[in-house]
């Protein structure tokens, strides 16, 4: 196990090209922000000349890779002792594996889509696009749904949506009532051909309106004209319901969520 340097990315990238559907956020960070960043380093365990596995750290989070079903998991679960991140995310078998290494945190696994399908919003009125001025606002509203916002922070979150919004590597689009922003979604990455979709999220008492709909069909729309391939992941039973009617499974992840101190 080693730190990867600017000289790996070329190798890693291709590595990561093997299995995209596995390593979306990885893959996308790593071309958008190359080896290491104030807020990402990246690590690699090669073997006979050729890489095994990669691992990410990027602000609270770790994101790993590899091509393997089974691993030997000790050198990520040191990876993780050494940085006690507040959430782990990789393939579901290989976060399977890491779970059995690491105390102090709960699994989630969901389901990666291929957004393959949408409806053409022809008026589009209601839909911002946002501002890194409203990224707090937004954080907010994320953090305040439990199982979409509960690993991360206020102030760490909208760190990350304004870094996103101001390096254009991301977007987020909103839907206001009242000046107050009601709905959200947004491209938690996005890179040449490729965006990962994620943050949908509508206030309560606004679930019964248009506000999903619109949301994430005009931002395929947008998504499809640039000519990007979209895919997004879920871990809600209700939601996977619905993205097996709407969209193509492409595979499957799982998480590590760091447990709160009582």
């Amino acid at each position: 196990m080693r730190i990867a340097d600017e000289q790996d990315k070329g190798k890693i990238l291709e590595y990561l090209k093997q299995g995209l559907h596995d390593c979306l956020y990885l893959y996308i960070d790593v071309m958008n922000y190359g080896i290491a960043s104030d807020n990402m380093k990246v690590w690699i365990e090669e073997e006979q000349g050729g890489l095994v596995w990669v691992a990410m750290k990027y602000y609270d989070s770790f994101q790993l890779y590899s091509h393997r079903e089974q691993l030997n998991i000790e050198g990520i679960a040191e990876l993780a002792r050494k940085y006690p991140v507040a959430m782990i995310s990789a393939r579901k078998s290989l976060i399977e594996q890491l779970a059995r290494k690491l105390d102090g945190y709960k699994t989630d696994y969901g389901v990666v889509y291929l957004m393959d399908k949408y409806i053409k919003i022809r008026n589009p009125k209601k839909v911002e696009l946002a501002r890194e001025e409203d990224a707090r606002e937004i954080a907010g509203l994320i953090c305040s749904d439990e199982e979409l916002g509960g690993h991360y922070t206020v102030d760490n979150l909208t760190a990350q949506l304004a870094e996103r919004i101001r390096t254009r590597t991301g977007r987020s689009y909103i839907i206001r009532d009242q000046g107050k922003i009601v709905a959200h979604s947004a491209t938690y990455a996005e890179a040449e051909g490729i965006a990962v979709v994620s943050g949908t999220i509508v206030k309560t008492e606004y679930r019964n309106t248009n506000c999903y709909m619109l949301l994430a069909n005009y931002m395929m729309q947008q998504l499809v004209g640039e000519g990007k391939a979209a895919y997004t992941f879920s871990l809600s039973g209700k939601m996977i319901d619905y993205l097996d009617k709407a969209h193509t499974r492409c595979g499957e992840y799982g998480k590590l969520v760091r447990k709160q101190e009582k």
